[in-house]
């Protein structure tokens, strides 16, 4: 073999392993944006999940403390009634 063809084959095939080294380095570059694409989904979606159960949460805190206001304002009006009571009584 002329010093010319072992010339031009070392130049296919450094120039075959350049690109596959490059389609290599593409192919893991992809893999790892649509991992941590992944991932920031996950993470939104656990954060509305989150969000969701904060807000039933509020929800049910607000009914509760309207609950407790009504049995306060009951108390007091029971309160009232018992202090004239105890007025009239004396």
């Amino acid at each position: 073999m002329s010093s010319a063809v072992v010339a031009v084959t070392l130049v296919v095939v450094l120039a075959l392993s350049a690109v596959i080294a490059y389609a290599i380095y593409q192919w893991g570059s992809q893999l790892a944006i649509s991992k941590r694409t992944r991932a920031e989904l996950t993470s939104n979606e656990e954060f509305r999940r989150l969000s969701e159960v904060a807000v039933t949460a509020q929800e049910h805190t607000d009914m509760k403390l309207g609950e407790v206001n009504m049995q306060l304002a009951q108390l007091r009006d029971q309160l009232d009634h018992v202090q004239k009571v105890l007025k009239d009584v004396e």
